[in-house]
């Protein structure tokens, strides 16, 4: 029989916790009142931290609320384990708790409330703030934790603020990789790819250690904007610190790759480490089927299964996608009914529908597409109705097009292009009546189409073109090479 005190059950509480040992919570919560210290804020708070850790926020709260004296420690740990558990909602609801209280938050109490306003997004922006004004209060009585400034810059980020992002980027005394990744990853997710890049040559000239989220994140960056050249420097620097064994830098580069045109180098990167990881697989698939190599995106989707590779609804969308683009009716056919009769754990999204509907269209048969899509079990599917819409604008079909576009109109109406689809099929067809009604609709509505926009990298840059756009520098040598070009065509 062990015999047990405070000090061995404090020690037993980590050892759990650490294990995250569920079946320990109820027979070491049955010490600590058998020793007659459930008053101890330090055992209470350790035991409902394990509860935590165990996915047992019921019964850590119940703890919590049953500590006859809770200290600045018991609350941080109930606000940042929720937050940690993913409970954004309770761990706000602790932190508003504990200040009406008049208990004063620490630096990892408001950590714990930034990584919470984090976690819910724009709709947390407000508290996120209120948080922030606590933490330039707490400035002025001394440093502050790198992780809560750090906190700082990622609840922005994940909240879709980049401008107050930057501001407190500007302003932080010491950067380390954690906030520079924060930075650059803000920039990326918000469309802001050159300016990720542009952090990340920056965080090089000053001499910061790049660790694996940090090839990631610019790897994805250089992928977004095509920049073969400097994907491919990065993925030197890759080799160079050891990190093309981490699996997600990997995949990044797999996609970087794949996105520049060149899926034989994306093969060379999934093939030189073998890996059972399943997304780096739904990656390669997913690259073979942009290129036209449904083939072998289709063998590759059917390794993963005699390997024992989990295949997720991602992994059959792209084998879908890959089957669409090339063309593979039968194979295309074959993996949906797999996943419609239930023969796969993998639950069917109304994006599987609309690859569907794509592969459909693109055989040209388009009324059987539409009975396709009405017969869906889902109320709407965005992609079905788009595939139909364009391959209407291909086969020239004004009316069912026009049916098409009404229909994405009441799902999406902000997606402009709609209006633009239908307007090209009209014009297509001659229906210049129709035409003019529609682009004057698009006028008092301030519907304005984008322009069409391509761009290069060649030797000294980037060169980016927009239509009906004359103010490249080189416009003149441009012209001249499309009027050589069409002459030999």
């Amino acid at each position: 029989m062990w015999d047990w005190d405070a000090t061995s059950l404090a020690g037993a509480l980590k050892s759990a916790a650490t294990r995250r040992s569920a079946h320990h919570v109820k027979p070491l919560h049955a010490v600590l009142l058998k020793l007659g210290l459930s008053a101890s804020a330090i055992l209470s708070t350790s035991l409902a931290h394990l509860a935590l850790r165990c996915g047992l926020p019921g019964y850590a709260r119940a703890l919590f609320d049953e500590m006859p004296r809770r200290d600045v420690v018991s609350w941080t740990s109930l606000i940042t384990g929720h937050a940690h558990q993913g409970l954004h909602g309770d761990s706000l609801s602790l932190l508003r708790r504990m200040v009406e209280s008049g208990v004063a938050p620490n630096g990892y109490t408001l950590s714990g409330g930034l990584l919470a306003c984090a976690g819910f997004g724009q709709a947390a922006l407000a508290i996120g703030k209120e948080i922030h004004a606590r933490v330039v209060k707490m400035s002025m009585y001394g440093p502050v934790d790198s992780v809560v400034e750090n906190g700082v810059l990622d609840m922005y980020t994940r909240c879709g603020n980049v401008d107050y992002a930057r501001r407190v980027f500007r302003v932080m005394v010491a950067r380390d990789v954690v906030a520079w990744n924060s930075m650059m990853a803000g920039c990326l997710g918000s469309g802001q790819a050159e300016e990720a890049v542009a952090l990340f040559a920056s965080m090089v000239t000053c001499k910061v250690g790049a660790d694996g989220f940090s090839y990631a994140i610019i790897v994805d960056a250089c992928g977004e904007l095509a920049l073969l050249k400097q994907g491919m420097q990065v993925h030197a620097r890759v080799i160079r610190g050891g990190f093309e064994w981490d699996v997600v830098v990997r995949n990044s580069l797999v996609d970087m790759y794949a996105k520049c045109g060149c899926v034989d180098s994306a093969e060379l990167v999934f093939k030189g480490a073998p890996s059972l990881d399943s997304v780096l697989w739904t990656t390669m698939i997913s690259a073979y089927g942009k290129f036209g190599r449904a083939q072998d995106a289709v063998s590759m989707f059917d390794r993963m299964a005699h390997l024992g590779i989990k295949t997720d609804g991602v992994a059959y969308l792209a084998v879908l996608s890959a089957c669409s683009h090339g063309g593979l009716v039968r194979e295309g056919w074959h993996y949906f009914k797999f996943l419609f009769d239930g023969q796969s754990s993998v639950k069917m999204q109304p994006e599987h529908y609309g690859c569907m509907a794509d592969l459909i269209c693109r055989r040209g048969c388009l009324q059987d597409a539409l009975e396709f899509i009405e017969s869906m079990p889902f109320d709407s599917s965005v992609a079905a109705w788009s595939a139909l819409l364009n391959s209407c604008r291909i086969y020239r079909d004004a009316k069912l097009g026009q049916l098409a576009a009404s229909r994405l109109l009441e799902l999406d109406p902000e997606n402009h292009s709609n209006w633009v689809a239908l307007s090209s099929i009209h014009a297509l067809e001659g229906d210049w009546h129709e035409t003019w009604m529609i682009r004057e609709s698009m006028n008092k509505e301030w519907v304005k189409k984008e322009p069409g926009c391509s761009w290069v990298e060649l030797h000294d840059g980037v060169h980016v073109f927009l239509m009906a756009d004359r103010s490249h520098p080189e416009l003149i040598n441009v012209l001249q090479t499309l009027d050589s070009l069409k002459e030999d065509i």
